[in-house]
């Protein structure tokens, strides 16, 4: 039951975080000063190439144009990730994404995420 009410809380928040950041002019996605496509280049695109389109680990898929929602979410849950008390993930732990990802705020996470859902 309680892993129902997190993974709620999780699908709630990033839904919210990733619906509230709107497409410019240029394509990129901003809302008050943030700008996922900015986020993203400074701190994903040397692992996962500059359109999303490169895969850090073999057997893992690009990035490139997959769910704004679900990118939130895992980018989230590599964040959240904390071994000492057991804090839900979808995925295995990985300290190279927990240490890129910790400084980003729900907001930020949503407009990388709409970023990179735009890819091709």
């Amino acid at each position: 039951m309680r892993s129902i009410i997190i993974a709620t809380l999780l699908v709630g928040g990033s839904l919210m975080a990733a619906d509230s950041v709107k497409a410019n002019d240029s394509g990129s996605f901003s809302e008050k000063g943030i700008d996922g496509a900015v986020l993203y280049g400074k701190n994903c695109a040397i692992c996962h190439g500059k359109k999303a389109e490169k895969s850090p680990e073999a057997g893992i898929p690009p990035l490139a144009s997959r769910d704004a929602t679900r990118l939130a979410l895992t980018i989230r849950a590599y964040r959240d990730q904390d071994k000492n008390i057991g804090t839900y993930t979808m995925h295995k732990s990985s300290e190279v994404m927990q240490n890129q990802t910790v400084k980003f705020s729900d907001r930020q996470i949503g407009a990388i995420a709409k970023y990179i859902s735009g890819l091709k």
